[in-house]
């Protein structure tokens, strides 16, 4: 990524600053220090990143202010620096934003430098390390890019003997000084002649740069971020000695997220095993990391549970992605993610389609809590949908006139029934429905062929359900004494094809994206998803005729209707484990099917005997 200003090699040539050790023996620069410094595209935005601290993302846009107002109502873990937030200096540790800043809001001539301000909090105890932060910054002069230097390696500075503190302190006073008081007062900061001098050829040999950008009026029109970063990577040249990096480095963060108990789930790639890198992720994450995702490769991980003392472990995690993977379908019996309680990886044969986003997000909803209100709440939600779909098909049966449409009088008879229009209106906006939600991920939905066997056993249920009155069947048919003629059959055929699919395939998928369901060679046990979807279900077969009666009285419900419920229910919790435990919505529709033929056939059958 080119810096748009003159090439470097334009730019004046610089000798190795010498700095003096404690013992005053001159050292030159060591060359040998690692570039730490990358910049990223996250979303639409670029961002510096520092591989020893990346849970923090630095954004330099020239020109950028925010207001007060906007301040206070700015996302937890914000940091502005120098002149970005119009208000004074900000310390709210209850929503963790800061504005470390000396320009608006204080007497500039009384308060420290931005940097001062910085390295003070971080000296004081100020802990970056739990949580995500984005620190934003407007001007890249030297006293902001040294408050994002040492935001950025806050965990080295905290270790007195990994960093040059001897020439960190005066280095920053002495530049805080000279920004907040200008060069004149500069012996006001009370530094020996000596390390006055020393650090004087420092902060000029870091602002040579910036000062021949300035002097060529490309200033504005400079690429703030890669400047930023060439800046970050000198100041390590001047405070840091090759021998204090080794394993530390080859840390990259892919995505993270945060987990119950302040604990975070990490994605990382390294060259590194996710043994070898567990004791630097707890100096880089304190004691919060909770599960580690380590990227061997484009398509493998291998996953860590770092504390064992979690709420659940990753067995439930597997199960997660394996509902999320496409190369898993939450299908596959070998290829699969799978493991011990606290270590395990990504499917091997063919490793994963998932990206550390996806991982992320997956850890993440496999610890959250889904509360009765955010059940309540999605169960409102298909309960609108349901409705809109249904009035819809409604409508759509009240003027079914397709008996206009061919000029065959067979297939006229066969598709003029309303139940038949009633079933086009339910698959129609079900489809359009499916389109919207799913994503792509069809599987998630029921799309997809049938498993395993271990649902058959359930057919007599359903079918007992059915005579109870469980099933979608056309008005009418539930009683017949002799063989309907044939414009019946396709009504029989397509009302249980567009109930599964509303019931057992799309608002079963909604539902079933927060929640557990089974799996085809798991434990039985009633999901939500098959629960809310058997409540939803139920109420419709049992008050469905009423909504083309003008004269609808609710005092008319009596016993009848709670027993064609219950068996609604009964019919519909049956066809919820057939779908879950096959993970096809078709078999929930061969159940439904058969049961609705043989209430419908078996009766004139069994008559003519």
């Amino acid at each position: 990524m080119p810096i748009s200003h003159k090439p470097k090699s334009e730019l004046p040539a610089q000798k190795p600053i010498a700095v003096s050790g404690k013992n005053n023996k001159q050292n030159s620069v060591p060359h040998e220090i690692p570039n730490r410094y990358s910049i990223r595209e996250i979303g639409s935005e670029q961002v510096l990143l520092c591989i020893e601290a990346p849970n923090l993302f630095v954004q330099v846009k020239f020109g950028l202010s925010v207001s007060a107002a906007a301040v206070s109502k700015a996302s937890p873990g914000t940091i502005y620096l120098d002149g970005v937030a119009q208000t004074g200096p900000l310390l709210d540790h209850t929503r963790q934003v800061y504005n470390f800043d000396h320009h608006e809001g204080c007497i500039r001539l009384f308060t420290l430098s931005t940097c001062e301000q910085v390295l003070l909090m971080i000296k004081k105890g100020l802990d970056l390390r739990s949580r995500e932060w984005k620190i934003y910054a407007n001007d890249p002069d030297l006293d902001t890019v040294m408050a994002i230097w040492l935001l950025l390696n806050h965990l080295r500075i905290n270790e007195r003997e990994s960093v040059r503190e001897h020439i960190l302190f005066p280095l920053v006073r002495l530049q805080g000084g000279i920004d907040s008081l200008g060069l004149e007062l500069q012996n006001f900061t009370g530094l020996p002649p000596g390390v006055l001098n020393q650090n004087r050829r420092i902060i000029d040999h870091l602002r040579r740069k910036e000062v021949q950008i300035k002097k060529d009026g490309l200033w504005e029109d400079t690429d703030f971020l890669e400047y930023t970063a060439d800046i970050l990577y000198e100041i390590d040249q001047i405070l840091y000695e090759s021998k204090n990096f080794g394993k530390s480095l080859g840390i990259e963060e892919l995505a993270r997220v945060n987990l119950p108990d302040n604990r975070v789930a990490v994605v990382l790639q390294s060259d590194q095993g996710i043994y070898e890198i567990e004791p630097q992720l707890k100096k880089i994450y304190g004691g919060n990391v909770g599960l580690a995702i380590l990227k061997r490769s484009e398509d493998a991980y291998t996953l860590r549970q770092v504390d064992p003392f979690m709420r659940g472990n990753l067995e439930d995690v597997y199960e997660t992605l394996n509902f999320m993977d496409p190369a898993v379908k939450y299908r596959q019996l070998n290829n699969r993610w799978g493991g011990s309680s606290d270590i395990g990886g990504s499917p091997r044969d063919t490793g994963t389609l998932l990206t550390p986003e996806e991982i992320a997000k997956g850890c993440h909803d496999t610890f959250q809590t889904y509360t009765v209100f955010q059940k309540l709440t999605d169960l409102g939600r298909i309960v609108l949908y349901a409705m809109t779909v249904l009035l819809f098909a409604e409508f759509l049966a009240a003027y079914w006139y397709s008996y206009q449409w061919f000029d065959s009088p067979l297939i006229n008879a066969l598709i003029s029934a309303p139940a038949f229009g009633f079933s086009i209106g339910v698959v129609l906006l079900s489809t359009i429905l499916l389109i919207h939600v799913s994503g792509r991920r069809l599987w998630q939905f029921g799309i997809i062929p049938p498993m395993g066997k271990k649902w058959a056993f359930l057919l007599p249920i359903t079918i007992l359900a059915a005579f109870a009155g469980g099933a979608w069947i056309p008005a009418g048919a539930q009683s017949l004494t002799a063989f309907p003629d044939t414009g019946l059959l396709p009504a029989c055929i397509f009302l249980p094809l567009s109930a599964e699919y509303l019931f057992r395939s799309v608002l079963h998928g909604i539902l079933a994206q927060r929640s557990r369901i089974q799996s085809h060679d798991g434990h039985y046990f009633l999901s939500w998803p098959n629960l809310g979807t058997a409540c939803l279900y139920s109420f419709f077969p049992t008050f469905l005729p009423f909504f083309n009666n003008e004269s609808f009285d609710p005092l008319s419900i009596d016993l009848r209707h709670g027993t064609v419920y219950f068996a609604a229910f009964v019919f519909s919790i049956s066809l919820g484990f057939v779908r879950e435990r096959s993970h096809s919505f078709f078999t929930a529709y061969l159940f439904h099917l058969i049961a609705v033929l043989c209430v419908v056939f078996l009766p004139p059958a069994l008559a003519l005997i």
